[in-house]
């Protein structure tokens, strides 16, 4: 060091912050090293600057093209809920609090719409309204952008955490190559804003806490917009507002020497309780700013609204290794085992090598960051599993654990790329690249299916199918209203009825076509009413009928929509109304006219369970018992899990005298539905024609008391 001239006064040494023991000293940059690093220190991968670049370059793309991408995807099944919840919250603010639908709308009878955050929805709803543009098409690219949030963020919480752009690089093309979070993010606008607003808040809280003891305004300004994205879609983003006080006190009395520090200077004490405090009840605040039910009581309601989307008041059934079962009375491990079978397996492997090396990774990472975000990945899946929360749809709900999952599953990868060299790095790397390829030639492939993805281990979608579920957002009804456009020229010209399970996001597609009728039409009840064409996804079908190739797809299908050998969607042409008017005589009581129409429909379809159904109904009003039973044996056959005629098989052997096999079967009902009056008013009558009065007057009472 060179010494002053003689006669100067050396000039005095520029103010810095005071470092504490084992820090380095935080830098204005916002997406820097992690400061509190390891003893032994780390020399960051060659070439980090070329990793940098490229991060930022595949996220300028990412940010052109998800949204020219989202242009390609197909209304879905709830959207119309989500984009009138918009309007009505747009309403809201635009009258002044005059209009008040937003705080109550709860569309189909108990979807409580109100206890969300309308982020997107409002957002969206003032773009197109304000511009003219089609309300779809500003939805999908506004949804898009919080996907590009996920993506990137997910790279930048890896950045922080691993120290070097290597590790963000990994994390963001582990993010952006899961098939189901890039196919969501065109599909999902509920979980997808969750999930951008909860990584960016993490994201930035880490920031935050290299920072101290002097967090910058800018990391507490982008807390603040983290926090208000997540609280502003879901009202458990009400733990993102609690995070933050709870990790800044965390990391002042744990991190080295931070807590002596902070607490012998009033200054440092005062910014960063000032911050701190800024952060979360500025978070807060946008969270609820343009939330209309959370306004009416911004101390309440919020909490009244985590409180009900917690325990769901609407049971849905679900699909679930191969069984259909009800979201409120599924197993704890749900949610894991679907993870486990729908995430691609670098994920897996990268998250195993991560429990495996966690204990050994001091020397190389920063272990309290790690917990950190373990801690922000865990902790809601456990309090939602501990709450019996109702999960449906896959593991959907829970998106946004995913992204700080991904990071650890980076910083395992990342683990062993600094820990092998030569030949065994590039062993592993090519092994690393061979599992990304796969979920990355499925969302080629499959464009734009790739949230219906499921792993090798489940055998891909094909050895899904009929397992789980597959396109329950009905996006595929796209895809088949432009093929019915093209290829059935009668659409247009003639009076054409559609008919179709997922009614709602299809007639959208056919605005421009006056003469077209359409209903909405369940396909076990296909039979019972008039259309030309039908369309039906598997989403709402019984598994143990759609994954029989027998029966499913039915006689007349002239499409079909496929995900790697399995069918979500069939276009079916109707071969003859016969079912139709036989039916329609049943319903008149003209029984013996209904009789040889529904034959001759029999004789035509003689996979279709509803014509055996109202053909064994028929039989047994003219007398014709055996062959009633017949026929129920043929439709069980087909579909085992009809519960219709099993209730008709049942009657028909009241009637033959064959009484344990009626409650035998009349029992079963009742064990998959217990609501089921008819099947339990036919039970009271087999227990009375079998002599046993005190089981019939039993069960009549119990209908007694359910009026």
């Amino acid at each position: 060091m060179s010494k002053a001239k003689k006669g100067t006064t050396p000039p005095p040494k520029p103010p810095h912050k005071q470092n504490i023991a084992g820090e380095t000293p935080p830098s204005p940059s916002v997406f820097k090293p992690a400061l509190d690093l390891p003893p032994v220190p780390q020399t960051p991968p060659l070439n980090d600057g070329l990793f940098r670049k490229i991060f930022w370059g595949i996220a300028l793309a990412l940010l052109i093209g998800m949204p020219l991408l989202s242009t390609q995807y197909g209304i879905t099944a709830d959207e119309w809920g989500n984009k009138a919840y918009g309007e009505l919250c747009l309403d809201y603010f635009t009258s002044l609090g005059e209009k008040k639908e937003a705080l109550s709308y709860a569309p189909r009878g108990g979807e409580v719409m109100y206890c969300y955050g309308p982020t997107l929805d409002l957002i969206s709803a003032a773009i197109y309204r304000t511009t003219g543009a089609d309300p779809y098409t500003i939805r999908h690219i506004m949804l898009s952008l919080m996907g590009v949030l996920i993506i990137v963020f997910s790279g930048l919480t890896g950045r922080l955490v691993g120290g070097n752009w290597r590790v963000g690089l990994i994390a963001l093309l582990f993010a952006l190559f899961s098939p189901r979070i890039f196919g969501d993010s065109m599909n999902n606008p509920k979980d997808i804003t969750f999930a951008a607003g909860y990584i960016v808040t993490i994201c930035f809280l880490i920031k935050f806490l290299q920072e101290l003891p002097r967090p910058s305004w800018r990391s507490t300004l982008l807390l603040i917009v983290g926090i208000g994205i997540g609280l502003g879609s879901r009202a458990p983003g009400l733990a993102l507002v609690g995070y933050v006080p709870f990790f800044v006190l965390m990391e002042v009395f744990i991190r080295n020497g931070l807590r002596k520090t902070i607490f012998n200077d009033k200054l440092l004490i005062r910014d960063v309780a000032l911050k701190t405090t800024i952060a979360t009840l500025g978070g807060y605040a946008l969270g609820i700013a343009f939330w209309p039910f959370a306004l009416a009581n911004p101390l309440k309601n919020p909490l009244v609204a985590l409180q009900t989307l917690t325990n769901f008041p609407i049971s849905i059934k679900t699909l679930f290794d191969g069984t259909k079962i009800y979201s409120t009375s599924l197993p704890w491990y749900y949610v894991p085992k679907y993870m486990l079978v729908s995430t691609p397996l670098y994920f897996l492997l990268g998250l195993l090598i991560f429990v495996l090396i966690f204990p050994f990774v001091r020397k190389h990472f920063n272990r309290r960051y790690l917990l950190m975000v373990l801690f922000v990945a865990l902790f809601p899946l456990i309090y939602g599993i501990s709450k019996n929360s109702a999960f449906y749809n896959g593991w959907r709900h829970t998106t946004f654990i995913y992204p700080p999952l991904v990071v650890l599953s980076a910083v395992g990868v990342e683990y062993l790329l600094r820990r092998f060299a030569g030949i065994g790095q590039k062993v592993f790397l090519g092994i690393m690249a061979v599992l990304v390829a796969l979920p990355l030639w499925f969302m080629v492939k499959n464009h734009p299916y790739q949230y219906t993805y499921y792993n090798e281990f489940t055998g891909g979608v094909k050895g899904a199918f009929g397992k789980y579920e597959t396109d329950y957002f009905g996006s595929s009804t796209r895809e088949i209203a432009d093929w019915m456009k093209k290829n059935i020229p009668s659409i247009e010209k003639d009076s054409v009825i559609i008919a179709s399970d997922y009614f709602v996001p299809l007639k959208d597609y056919f605005t421009d076509y006056p003469k077209l009728k359409m209903a909405y039409r369940r396909y076990y009840q296909r039979s019972e009413h008039d259309w030309d064409y039908a369309v039906f996804l598997t989403g709402h079908l019984t598994p143990s009928h759609f994954r029989n190739p027998n029966v499913f797809p039915p006689a007349g299908t002239i499409h079909k929509i496929e995900v790697n050998g399995a069918p979500i969607g069939i276009i079916v042409k109707r071969i003859s109304k016969d079912d139709f008017i036989g039916i329609n005589f049943i319903k008149q009581g003209k029984i013996e006219e209904s009789i040889p129409y529904l034959e001759r429909a029999k004789q035509l379809d003689p996979n279709n369970e509803v014509v055996k159904l109202y053909l064994a109904n028929a039989y047994i009003n003219v007398g014709r018992f055996n062959e009633a039973l017949q026929e129920c044996q043929k439709a069980l056959e087909i579909f085992p899990d009809y519960l219709g005629a099993m209730t008709t098989m049942a009657i028909a052997y009241i009637n033959v005298n064959q009484i344990e096999n009626a409650i035998f079967m009349l029992s079963e009902v009742l064990s998959q539905d217990p609501t089921n009056r008819d099947a339990a008013q036919y039970l009271a009558l087999a227990y009375e024609r079998k002599g046993d009065m005190a089981s019939a007057n039993q069960i009549r009472a119990q209908l007694q008391q359910r009026k």
